[in-house]
């Protein structure tokens, strides 16, 4: 660290789905009552041991059964909300980065529209078997086997604001599939509509039996405006991403991700090289859980999480932030399979910290002002409010 003034690397880790309470304003979101790890810590009481979070300041935040808050931290932590209109996972990292979302996303329910969807059979070559609003399993069980025989490329849009692009292996290539979902990304962004996610998916087998989905490629929305990332490439630092993060800023990552595993795994490759700059990684496996509402998968995953933690702050270097946090909350005994609004936990650890440092309720953009305060480029973009100077109180 120079003079103590500044971070060369920050790492932030957003577990997903890590709610720690409802929000003020949970009843606007079908969420009053939720609380993702409260109800985490009722299902299995003492079984729940997370002890890197509770050194990081999550039992102060919210104690619970086997998790209890400490006196002696080396550690800051407070708790954050947001203020976008939704509870994706590209707002909430938008909105990290200094980019609120006012006005929430279309949702194709009759499918996609007439005339775009006209326009896209002809630029693909390919007729449009399907569209409409449906899960892929009834995607592949009503048209699976007609694809097969004609290839023809099935549509079917979803209430999360996607379109699913779908075909089997035998009838298209993946590069052919990618390019359609580009043309697709590209005339939904010239068009009135706000469309998160262009997703391409192919399946296998013969039958409806044994067709198998695997999807490949996720085209998300790009930001309208400049963001925290943008400043930073501007500047000439690097940013690194990981995970879901890897989808939402406009850099031209567009394949699927993997696992958590191996989010981490890249993770401390990434943190034992030199470079100066941040890293975002979103570890994301965890929702599936949340969505499920299946409490006991949720809070395995949730301790793998937590031993993979440590590995990662065993490896830090002195002039090294981690800033640990969620996006939202996914209550996995709160009723339906929606997102919760929820406040999530705003976790900090560095070597040289050596109180225990209270952050008090924090935005979401606070994160990305902190950045930008931390390599002098606070007047890049007009984000949250910076907590920088309140780590470096604890070094002195």
């Amino acid at each position: 660290m120079q003079n103590g003034q500044s971070y060369q690397r920050i790492f932030v880790v957003i577990i997903d789905s890590l709610g720690i309470g409802a929000t003020a304003d949970a009843n606007h979101f079908e969420s009053l009552g939720a609380d993702t790890l409260g109800h985490l810590g009722e299902h299995f009481r003492v079984r729940l041991q997370l002890p890197t979070f509770q050194k990081m300041g999550l039992g102060n935040l919210h104690p619970i059964m086997g998790m209890s808050s400490l006196e002696k931290l080396h550690a800051a932590y407070g708790q954050m909300s947001s203020i976008s209109t939704g509870l994706s996972n590209r707002e909430s990292q938008w909105e990290m980065m200094g980019l609120a979302t006012t006005a929430e996303p279309d949702v194709f329910i009759d499918g996609v529209p007439l005339k775009i969807a006209t326009n896209f059979a002809r630029k693909a070559k390919r007729p449009l078997l399907s569209n409409s609003l449906m899960n892929i399993r009834t995607a592949l069980k009503d048209y699976g086997l007609e694809q097969l025989a004609t290839g023809g490329l099935l549509v079917a849009t979803a209430s999360s604001s996607s379109v699913w692009l779908i075909a089997h292996e035998q009838t298209i290539s993946v590069g052919e599939l990618k390019e359609d979902c580009q043309i697709l990304r590209k005339m939904l962004d010239n068009s009135p509509y706000t469309i998160e996610n262009v997703n391409g998916l192919l399946f296998s087998g013969n039958q409806a039996a044994n067709f198998y989905p695997q999807e490949l490629y996720r085209f998300p929305l790009a930001p309208a405006s400049p963001t925290v990332i943008d400043c930073l490439l501007e500047e000439g630092y690097a940013v690194k991403l990981i995970g879901k993060s890897t989808q939402f800023f406009g850099l031209d990552h567009n394949e699927i991700t993997g696992n958590n595993q191996e989010s981490f795994v890249q993770l401390q490759e990434l943190i034992e090289k030199e470079f100066t700059g941040i890293c975002i990684a979103e570890v994301g496996e965890i929702e599936q859980f949340g969505k499920a509402r299946n409490p006991e998968g949720f809070g395995t995953e949730l301790m793998r999480i937590d031993h993979e933690l440590t590995k990662v702050i065993d490896k830090m270097q002195d002039d090294d932030l981690l800033i640990v946090t969620g996006n939202f909350g996914n209550d996995p005994t709160y009723p339906g399979e929606k997102h919760t609004r929820e406040y999530v936990p705003l976790l900090i650890t560095a070597p040289q910290i050596k109180q225990n440092i209270s952050l008090g309720g924090r935005s979401f953009s606070d994160i990305g002002a902190t950045i930008l305060d931390n390599y002098d480029l606070g007047d890049k973009l007009p984000v949250g409010n910076s907590f920088l100077r309140k780590l470096f109180s604890a070094y002195r």
